[in-house]
């Protein structure tokens, strides 16, 4: 066990989440539109953080592998440099760009969760100073059309009068069903995740986007079982984002989530068909996850092990 061709079969398992980062797009796009909006949403959040985890966690170990070689750092566990890279089925360089890649990506992600932060706690400050209509409701006196939630400690849902001038009754029923929907299920914390993933991967910014259509197609059906009427929540939707001049939520509401904005036809699309209810889907995209991970833990005990033997 001395040549690094006899370490070869380590390189399948560290392959698998890099496999499975490069096919989320389509993994994404058919769990979309083959499982229930709540189904779709857990998987595609796991899919996120199981890519970015694993696969950042397999850079870390190359960096790991770089470090172990250098020779002002081997003699400190009394490993051998030279016995370690004769196991190591990889070339130096491969773990040297792995490292590098991997203290970049963590960087990315550090950036994106102080931002993230910054944002929750600035709109939350701000969303304490809205008026309250009655419950979480905070109603704006301004023509343009606005609609969106506000999550966190002093959560809200903002809508405003020109946004109602363009609903029927039965629409204004669905427009505040579908934001209190995302109120009470926290599709915040799905959407931050997904968004956290892809600032650590960028494999997974397509399964992030999935996952912001994902929860706001939960809230559409929780709107539909709320007013008993799909159609009804597809044609409040399309009044909603065909409203005049709908400016996006302001800078202070960075964390906010605003439905009138996101794949709208889509939406619409998938309220006039059939719920969609692929059990057989699910299954196997859980499964995909776990042979992930399990692949991953493998790659990293085989590591372990390697350094162990470069000891001896």
């Amino acid at each position: 066990m001395t040549a690094s061709g006899a370490q070869w079969p380590v390189l399948v398992p560290a392959a698998v989440p890099f496999v499975l980062g490069a096919s989320s797009r389509w993994l994404a796009r058919r769990a979309g539109a083959r499982l229930s909006p709540a189904a779709a949403t857990a998987l595609l959040t796991c899919l996120a953080l199981t890519v970015a985890l694993s696969t950042g966690l397999l850079l870390c170990l190359a960096a790991v592998i770089a470090l172990a070689e250098a020779p002002g750092l081997s003699g400190l566990s009394h490993w051998s440099p030279s016995a370690l890279r004769a196991m190591v089925p990889v070339p130096p360089a491969a773990d040297d760009i792995g490292g590098a890649v991997a203290v970049l990506l963590l960087g990315s992600a550090a950036v994106h969760l102080v931002r993230v932060v910054r944002d929750a706690r600035r709109a939350s400050a701000a969303a304490a100073s809205l008026p309250r209509l009655g419950g979480d409701l905070s109603l704006l006196e301004d023509d343009a059309a606005i609609a969106y939630t506000i999550p966190g400690r002093h959560r809200r849902i903002v809508v405003s009068t020109g946004m109602l001038k363009h609903l029927s009754a039965d629409q204004r029923r669905a427009l505040l069903a579908h934001e209190a929907s995302h109120l009470s299920h926290r599709h915040h914390r799905y959407v931050q995740l997904g968004r956290l993933a892809a600032a650590a991967n960028p494999f997974v910014r397509p399964v992030s986007r999935a996952i912001d259509l994902a929860v706001e197609r939960w809230a559409d059906e929780s709107a539909a079982a709320e007013v008993g009427d799909r159609g009804t929540v597809a044609r409040a939707l399309a009044a909603a984002a065909l409203a005049a001049a709908a400016p996006p939520p302001p800078a202070q509401f960075a964390g906010s989530l605003d439905g009138a904005r996101t794949d709208v036809g889509r939406r619409v699309d998938f309220l006039l068909r059939p719920p969609a209810r692929h059990r057989l889907g699910w299954a196997l995209a859980a499964a995909g996850i776990v042979v992930c991970w399990a692949a991953t833990f493998a790659a990293i005990e085989h590591i372990h092990y390697l350094m162990e033997l470069s000891e001896g």
